[in-house]
């Protein structure tokens, strides 16, 4: 089964990606991921997205991606790696952090619409309980992923390189963050971020125990983001 035999609230539910969104997917990699075949079968490139997106949806290995396709877990295992090679490739077309003066004035513009601050350039939050590679401190396997996105919910930076057992604050100081907001980057504004991130000259965080109204408004219109 590909995602085109899929409708779309089946696909939201297994693949967590509207039907359209994984068709334009693979015609945007369709030249990279040609047909070559396994054991003199060629696999439509369309049902290669379909298996390397359902294996990150469940974070499973290749059972129930084989069973879902139609295909050996060998043949899911192939397409797995075929189609995060060619994301990694195009992934810098597509996640970036733009420092030119016209996106800073949009990023401020779409953040004050919602959440009401001035000079907001991008929120950071942590996702938790993913999988991967390294243990935590909660017991299980898994990666300490820092994602920062604008006010559309699009990714511009990604640090995806550290151990579950690595606190928030390490890893935003290892990224790349920091030093866009110093020269020569040096972006005008501030990102906000949760309550595991530090308070930074160029980093807004929650106002812990607020005592007045304003404070309350505060963390009111941080939580918007």
């Amino acid at each position: 089964m590909t995602c085109l035999q899929m409708s779309d609230r089946q696909c939201q539910r297994r693949l967590r990606m509207p039907r359209v969104a994984v068709t334009h997917l693979s015609a945007l990699l369709h030249d990279e991921l040609q047909p070559m075949g396994f054991a003199g079968h060629p696999m439509p490139v369309v049902l290669k997205v379909t298996a390397a997106l359902n294996f990150y949806t469940f974070a499973s290995f290749q059972g129930p991606t084989s069973v879902l396709c139609g295909v050996s877990q060998s043949a899911v295992l192939c397409c797995i790696r075929e189609v995060t090679d060619a994301l990694h490739r195009r992934a810098g077309d597509y996640v970036r952090f733009k420092t030119v003066p016209e996106s800073q004035h949009q990023k401020v513009l779409g953040f004050g619409a919602i959440t009401g601050f001035a000079q907001l350039q991008g929120a950071i939050k942590a996702p938790v309980g993913q999988p991967a590679a390294f243990l935590n401190r909660k017991g299980f396997y898994s990666l300490n992923v820092q994602l920062v996105c604008d006010y559309r919910k699009y990714f511009m930076q990604v640090c995806a390189r550290f151990p579950g057992s690595c606190q928030d604050s390490f890893i935003l100081r290892q990224s790349q963050v920091p030093m866009l907001f110093t020269a020569p980057a040096q972006i005008q504004g501030w990102i906000l971020g949760d309550k595991g991130y530090p308070l930074q000259t160029w980093s807004l965080t929650l106002v812990r125990n607020p005592n007045s109204d304003a404070e309350e408004r505060c963390n009111t219109c941080h939580s918007s983001k």
